[in-house]
This record gives C-alpha cells, sequence and structure tokens, in this order.
C-alpha cells in the first residue's frame, strides 16, 4: 500500500468512503494503469469526487472497505483520491492479503478477548431491550485480531423458533440507533450468532461476557 490518506491497513479496512457508479451500467469507478492491473477508485470526501467525476453520468454512493472487499474479484486493487498527493494505492496483491480480515474471526489469526467495559449505558439499555423475549443470551465482548485495533462483538443465543438473522437485524438496528462507533470507541463491531463463533474463542468465553441473559422461570408450588 502507498500514500498518506490511510496510515495503517486497519484504519483503511474500516474506513468509509464513495464509490462512483455508472448511472447506466452500474459499473464501478476506476482505472487500468498498467494492461491487466484493474483498480477501483474511490474517495475519501464528496468534495474530491465530484472534482474528478461527472456527476451527470456517475452517482456517487458511500460504501465500507470491509463491504467492498467483500465484492472485489480477485486481482482488482483500489485506488484511493487519485491524482491527490495524500491518495493511496492498495495492490491486488495487498488486497488479496487484506481480504482475509474482512471476516470477523480469520482462521489463522491471533485472537485476544477482554470485557467490553466501555459500552455507554443507554447502547445497553437499547440493546437488552432489542433482544428481550428473542434471546437465550447475548454476549457482548472486546477483542483484537493480530495487531487490529480493539474490536467488539455481539454474539446471541435465540430462543427456539426464533430466526438469528432476524435478532441479528435488530442488534445492528438498536447499535445504529442508540449511537454511533464514535461514541463507543470502537472501529468495528460484529453481530452474529454464539453458534458462528469459532470454537476456540467460544470456549474462552466461558460463561462470561453476558449482556443479557432469559431469566429462568419459577414454578411456585
Amino acid at each position: 500500500m502507498t500514500g498518506a490518506v490511510f496510515a495503517t491497513k486497519w484504519d483503511f479496512l474500516f474506513a468509509q468512503v464513495l464509490i462512483g457508479v455508472d448511472r447506466t451500467t452500474g459499473v464501478f469507478s476506476g482505472s487500468e494503469p498498467v494492461p491487466g492491473q484493474q483498480l477501483v477508485a474511490v474517495w475519501t470526501s464528496t468534495a474530491i469526487a465530484e472534482d474528478a467525476l461527472h456527476v451527470e453520468a456517475w452517482e456517487l454512493r458511500p460504501i465500507a472497505v470491509r463491504e467492498l472487499l467483500r465484492l472485489l474479484p480477485s486481482g482488482i486493487g483500489v485506488v484511493v483520491d487519485p491524482e491527490r498527493p495524500s491518495g493511496m494505492t492498495a495492490t491486488a496483491a495487498y488486497v488479496a492479503n487484506l481480504k482475509r480480515y474482512v471476516a470477523a474471526f480469520p482462521a489463522g489469526s491471533e485472537i485476544h478477548l477482554a470485557p467490553w467495559v466501555s459500552m455507554p449505558d443507554g447502547v445497553r439499555a437499547a440493546l437488552v431491550q432489542a433482544v428481550d423475549g428473542r434471546v437465550q443470551e447475548l454476549r457482548a465482548f472486546t477483542y483484537r485480531v493480530d495487531d487490529s485495533p480493539l474490536l467488539g462483538c455481539l454474539a446471541h443465543v435465540v430462543l427456539a423458533g426464533v430466526d438469528p438473522a432476524d435478532v441479528t437485524s435488530a442488534v445492528e438496528s438498536a447499535l445504529t440507533a442508540a449511537t454511533d462507533l464514535g461514541v463507543i470507541g470502537l472501529p468495528r463491531v460484529d453481530v452474529l450468532a454464539l453458534d458462528d463463533v469459532p470454537d476456540e474463542v467460544r470456549s474462552a468465553l466461558g460463561e462470561g461476557h453476558v449482556l443479557h441473559r432469559r431469566r429462568r422461570r419459577r414454578f411456585l408450588r
């Protein structure tokens, strides 16, 4: 990776950028500076993007770099703020290496767990309200992947008959509505079923890191 707009690979991976989409064909904006080396072009601000593209022909759409990497076929790189002194180029090889970190818990990486002690009370209350009556439990913890910054994870165990995808969506919506990642202080929070957390991570969690657990009914005698 060359350039200065993002200081580290993590800053780049967790960034939100703008991409140009051809209004006629739906093709992403890009270039091929060297034959066979395709680059998708993205921008860090509307002003820079509008200076580079004819907005009559191109629609600007926000996209998370992480999501963009999911979409890119192999062999394609990314150029950020092209032709700007502060721009950068992530080659196809660099993008290929970074793609492994798109997953929450990439295979072969070192995972370090920690309690989520910085969660604001308002966020905690919103999350509990979103899952109450739908889950057996909701775990909340932070972790690092290799040398990444501290990341967040919300992992749920749903009640019988409840769709895990619906709970994931509800938790994500509650998280977004309650605050933003800047307030939380984490660049990324993954929401997923506890069964989708790798076995070794679940083992390390044990019975801890519970944000919400369904109360057991007590029967009177």
